[in-house]
């Protein structure tokens, strides 16, 4: 358990690290800030809540990154409901253009790590990390 965890938490970090120097840094954004464009892109609007749940990245970290992309025209935040106190967020139509733009660099980048393995072991690969997922014990008490 030890070596396969080990291994599969070294190859995610040099991934994000490389994808990120590659690809995201020249778009002017984090990984964080990829993963929240992109949720939102895939989702449309969305409560900073949300993002957090379906970017996995802490609320904190959410607000912190927003404001980067605020300031820098991708997304923008909107007070429209009648709770004022409650905010969503999209992209600008810069921040739609220029997410797919990258999104391009982001998955020739990914078809270059993938490279390695046959389509069949990559098939393979994705199951078994899908499992993994779907059984994970992050949601079940500690035994």
């Amino acid at each position: 358990a030890l070596s396969l965890i080990f291994n599969v938490v070294r190859l995610a970090n040099r991934i994000v690290a490389d994808i990120e120097s590659q690809v995201h840094s020249e778009a002017g954004w984090s990984w964080a800030g990829f993963r929240i464009m992109f949720v939102t892109f895939v989702f449309g609007e969305l409560e900073p809540r949300e993002i957090s749940r379906l970017s996995d990245v802490s609320r904190a970290s959410v607000s912190s990154v927003l404001n980067t992309l605020e300031r820098d025209g991708l997304v923008v935040r909107l007070r429209e409901s009648h709770d004022r106190r409650l905010v969503t967020v999209r992209l600008t139509e810069r921040g739609e253009k220029d997410l797919l733009r990258t999104f391009v660099a982001h998955n020739q980048r990914e078809q270059k790590w993938i490279a390695a393995l046959s389509t069949e072991g990559a098939d393979q690969l994705t199951v078994l990390v899908r499992t993994m997922l779907a059984d994970s014990p992050v949601d079940q008490p500690r035994s």
